[in-house]
């Protein structure tokens, strides 16, 4: 029963830790800290062309962009053009302590019982019930395969652009480590910490933590 009740408390915790995302978001712009109005145009690398994968999240990157007062329009007619880069590595194995939860001692107690007479004898037979007390009583340890993601996203001027210069009016980039091996799992919630409170200040790098998406 006690090696139950610590089994489920572990599982517990770590499904926890595991429906959370942890992201290191870092980003350099000129933009104004209201871009309402500047029109865009997702667009592709040239390996990401016909990629469905792409798409979805360049649908994604529209949302986020036209919530932030964006307004969405075709390559040819936008001001700005915006460029999508993602990766995730093979994994690493990493080790990791737990807590165990056991009895830690008694916080109180009581007795109840029966007594009998015979004569001018008694006898008295009772129970004594004990309360115990519960903590971490120790530290397991365990290893998993720990996965890096990476997403970086620029906002070209797309004058410059078709003038043969490059320049970036936002490049941001966010680094992100966890279980989750597959990148379309967590992608959303990448995205969503990337977009959180932008395009904020410039030079700044923060650590978001979400729920999974």
């Amino acid at each position: 029963m006690k090696r139950n009740l610590i089994m489920v408390i572990v599982t517990l915790a770590l499904t926890a830790c595991g429906t959370m995302v942890t992201a290191r978001v870092s980003s350099f712009h000129n933009l104004p800290a209201q871009p309402s109005g500047l029109t865009f145009a997702v667009m592709p690398y040239q390996w990401q062309n016909g990629s469905l994968e792409f798409q979805t999240y360049a649908n994604a990157i529209n949302a986020e962009l036209q919530s932030k007062g964006f307004v969405a329009a075709p390559p040819d007619q936008a001001q700005y053009v915006v460029f999508l880069a993602y990766a995730i590595d093979s994994g690493r194995e990493v080790s990791y302590s737990y807590p165990i939860i056991g009895q830690t001692g008694v916080s109180s107690s009581y007795t109840s019982g029966m007594v009998q007479t015979y004569g001018n004898t008694a006898s008295y037979s009772g129970t004594t019930t004990y309360n115990p007390t519960y903590g971490v009583v120790g530290t397991g340890q365990g290893s998993r395969t720990e996965y890096r993601r990476v997403v970086r996203l620029d906002v070209l001027d797309k004058s410059a652009l078709a003038a043969g210069q490059v320049s970036k009016v936002y490049e941001g980039e966010v680094v992100s480590s966890g279980s989750t091996g597959q990148l379309s799992a967590v992608m959303p919630t990448l995205l969503k910490a990337l977009f959180k409170d932008f395009p904020g200040k410039s030079g700044q790098s923060k650590t978001v933590t979400l729920p999974m998406q």
